[in-house]
């Protein structure tokens, strides 16, 4: 049963417009909870639904013409992001939804738009609040983590959340209508480092536990057991927050002798910092140290050598998503695709790319 907790401090009233925010502070309850009582929604108990309107009557809360105009058409999808560099990824992902939900004739008029939070713990906060506004149909959210606190925000406020995500047994796509990349792109990247001799790669990443990362991870395991009996590949796991921390994780790595002879960066940030501190100790790429990136982009056409990358078309992804928001926005259920890899029109393919960085392990 839920109940009240302590109440926080109550707003000035006739200061300025009294929230759903307001009313949940001073009653002591979630968001949520605040939505469901004004709404009249199950999930709540009597006594704390008498609690909250008692709470927005002594307030003065009334509800806004904007909130109750979106709850009553939430013809719209959200494409959420954690910080800069995920917000380029949810922008060609929302270009991708937005054009393959307006193909049909009889598509609705629909709204997508890409919502940017600092961290995952403010994005979930995000969601719970966006969703007790019905102001989206659906959230699509990239870059899920295991124990993410957006999926536990989903679950347990029930939201339509659309994870672009690899469905690996126990992964955060493992319980979820989630869309991802056909083709093995990971596992051919771990293949290709150990064709080419390298026993001993690092990874420089924001978090190894996102999708790209953790992908590539499990599948430089799986290809030690399945392909190479009796090798085991040392792997340096290195993970930064800033452009500092990805300088000085790069400079640890190849600070000493025994260096790994293949660096693998999630994204630009980590590629460049990588290449940079190659060139400060005199190493060469690709002959001295090979470098692979999991986010194909202009920068890794731009340096030189040109770098060997994992493509992932955002963009195709987002419209292959569509299948599965389409139905969210027209009140029905998600239908969940057969193939999740194959979710739709056009197929969302990764690739990798070899390019000019990467070459045998040296001597």
């Amino acid at each position: 049963m839920t109940t009240p907790s302590r109440p926080g401090p109550v707003p000035a009233v006739g200061t300025r417009r009294i929230t759903i925010t307001d009313v949940a502070r001073a009653a002591g309850v979630s968001i949520a909870v605040v939505s469901y009582a004004l709404n009249g929604r199950p999930g709540v108990s009597e006594r704390t639904r008498r609690h909250v309107l008692r709470t927005a009557a002594d307030l003065g809360w009334r509800p806004s013409a904007a909130a109750r105009s979106l709850r009553s058409a939430p013809h719209s999808a959200s494409v959420q992001a954690v910080g800069p560099a995920d917000a380029a990824r949810a922008t060609a992902v929302a270009l991708g939804l937005r054009s393959a939900l307006q193909v049909a004739d009889d598509a609705p008029a629909t709204d997508v738009v890409v919502d940017v939070a600092p961290d995952r713990a403010a994005a979930a906060r995000n969601l719970e609040h966006a969703w007790s506004e019905r102001r989206h149909a659906a959230f699509v959210v990239t870059g899920l983590t295991r124990h993410d606190p957006r999926a536990r925000a989903a679950r347990r406020g029930g939201l339509p959340l659309v994870p672009l995500a690899p469905p690996r047994a126990g992964g955060p796509g493992a319980a979820a209508e989630a869309v991802w990349f056909s083709g093995d792109a990971e596992e051919r990247a771990a293949r290709y480092l150990r064709d080419l001799g390298h026993t001993r790669v690092a990874l420089l990443a924001r978090d190894a536990h996102e999708d790209p990362s953790a992908a590539f991870l499990d599948a430089l395991d799986t290809d030690d057991a399945r392909v190479r009996p009796g090798t085991c590949a040392a792997v340096d796991r290195v993970e930064y927050r800033t452009v500092e921390d990805a300088a000085a994780g790069a400079a640890r790595l190849l600070a000493t002798e025994d260096r790994p002879t293949a660096v693998v960066a999630d994204g630009d940030v980590a590629l460049l910092a990588v290449l940079e501190t190659a060139r400060q100790r005199g190493l060469s790429v690709p002959w001295d140290l090979s470098v692979l990136v999991l986010e194909d982009s202009a920068v890794c056409r731009l340096v030189h050598p040109a770098v060997t990358a994992v493509s992932r078309p955002w963009e195709e992804l987002g419209a292959a998503a569509a299948v599965v928001v389409r139905p969210l926005l027209g009140g029905g259920d998600a239908r969940v695709p057969d193939d999740p890899g194959r979710a739709g029109t056009p197929d969302a393919v990764a690739r990798l790319v070899i390019r000019g960085s990467t070459a045998p392990a040296p001597a």
